[in-house]
Formats: structure tokens, sequence, C-alpha cells
């Protein structure tokens, strides 16, 4: 199954299927526009994220592939907030 990912600030955010990705695309943008603001979203295993957006902050979304095993174990075991630089190794 196709799932949305976001990185921002070097943290990866699994998106739940139900966001609206160009809304919260559409929200990242305003709020660096106005300097800087708050942007909700809900994540897979994490709830409501909520993060500080200001012009030096990259956003990156990215389609990836999971298995629907995989994204059911987040409830149980979410994805890591934290960057791995092993991930890239395997």
């Amino acid at each position: 199954m196709l799932v949305t990912k976001l990185k921002i600030d070097g943290q990866y955010f699994y998106l739940v299927p139900e966001t609206d990705v160009d809304a919260l695309k559409s929200a990242i943008v305003a709020a660096v526009k106005s300097g800087s603001a708050f942007v909700e979203f809900a994540t897979h295993g994490h709830g409501r994220v909520s993060v500080l957006m200001t012009p030096y902050i990259p956003a990156r979304f990215e389609i990836v592939e999971r298995t629907e095993e995989e994204v059911a174990g987040w409830a149980d075991e979410p994805p890591s907030f934290e960057y791995d630089p092993d991930s890239f190794l395997t």
C-alpha cells in the first residue's frame, strides 16, 4: 500500500490515509509565508503532531510503498521519529 511520509527538520512522520495532503502542503506554505506558525497533522501510531514551521525548516513529502502488515503493526510499535543513519545502509 502507498503511504505518505513527511520529513520535517530531519524527522519522519507517516501520515494517516485520511490526511488531505494538498491542504497540509498549503498550511505549511502559509505558515512559512507568515514568518512562522504551528501546523498540525495526524500520524500513524503517534496521534496528532504539531510542528512549528519557519522559513528555515525544510519539509519534504514522499509516497512510499509499505505492506499492509507493516502499517497495521504501527498501532503496537509506531515508526520512530528519530533519524537512523544506518537505515540507509541496508
